[in-house]
């Protein structure tokens, strides 16, 4: 083989996993992580668009997944209860007349932490009832409330604590490194 045929095999196999990796993460790896903790874990290949507005008012449930939820974690770390979602937004291109019809997508992700039994001041607490044995589907309303709000354009991490929550938040995918490193600092400064 020559210098050019490498070169290019190198530059195809460096697009294929940048293209399969976060796929591949949210539909094994995830799920398989989440297993071994006793987590919740759910991925999906593409995005989810419902067909109307979810509800803001923490009635929101595990079952239906949010919009554009690309894969979602509920668990326990450190003895407390967490939540991830890395989470596709589309946006239309308004600036461009000849793309006028087009659109792209957008990942974000945020990993959170209660760190209140009472986040919100209890104000979805009605809604979930007592937390039983722990689990942390409990607090699922409260994460939701939570990560509606975090869409951001930072490829860093930005922590953000208010309410009983903390979370690290930021602009583009969910990976296994960059979960556990988010989990990380977030039990650290608990």
């Amino acid at each position: 083989m020559d210098v050019g045929a490498v070169a290019g095999l190198v530059l195809v196999v460096g697009l294929l996993w940048a293209v399969l990796s976060p796929v591949v993460f949210r539909l094994l790896v995830l799920p398989a992580f989440a297993r071994r903790r006793g987590w919740r874990a759910r991925g999906r290949p593409v995005g989810y668009e419902p067909a109307g507005d979810l509800p803001g008012d923490g009635s929101q449930g595990w079952e239906t997944p949010l919009p554009g939820m690309m894969c979602e974690f509920l668990g326990t770390y450190r003895g407390r209860p967490v939540h991830g979602i890395e989470v596709s937004v589309k946006r239309r291109h308004s600036h461009d007349p000849l793309r006028q019809r087009g659109k792209y997508v957008r990942y974000y992700s945020v990993v959170t932490m209660a760190v209140s039994d009472r986040p919100f001041q209890g104000f979805n607490a009605g809604r979930r009832g007592t937390v039983v044995n722990g689990d942390p589907i409990a607090f699922y309303p409260d994460f939701v409330e939570w990560a509606r709000n975090r869409k951001l354009l930072d490829t860093g991490d930005v922590v953000q604590e208010d309410a009983g929550m903390r979370s690290v938040s930021w602009f583009g995918h969910l990976s296994r490194r960059r979960m556990t490193g988010a989990l990380d600092k977030l039990a650290g400064t608990s």
